[in-house]
């Protein structure tokens, strides 16, 4: 997915299958949440835990790129 752009699911972990960055996952009853998604890694199991089968899609939105993991390094200077 493109930054910003907004899909609708049923399956959340099948949906972000293969991407990375920021999500921001919105469940039918309005709850939000932030996935973050990296390359290697994957979902392997989101249940929904309401008493009633989940009739309504998720809507799942991008929000952010991916960090290089040279932005990570702390860096320390030597006085």
């Amino acid at each position: 997915m493109k930054l910003n752009d907004s899909i609708t699911t049923y399956d959340v972990a099948e949906a972000l299958q293969g991407e990375n960055g920021k999500f921001e996952v919105t469940s039918p009853n309005g709850e939000r949440y932030f996935v973050t998604c990296q390359p290697g890694h994957s979902i392997s199991s989101i249940e929904w835990a309401g008493n009633e089968p989940n009739l309504q899609p998720f809507m799942v939105r991008k929000v952010a790129q991916p960090v290089a993991a040279e932005g990570r390094i702390k860096r320390s200077v030597a006085a």
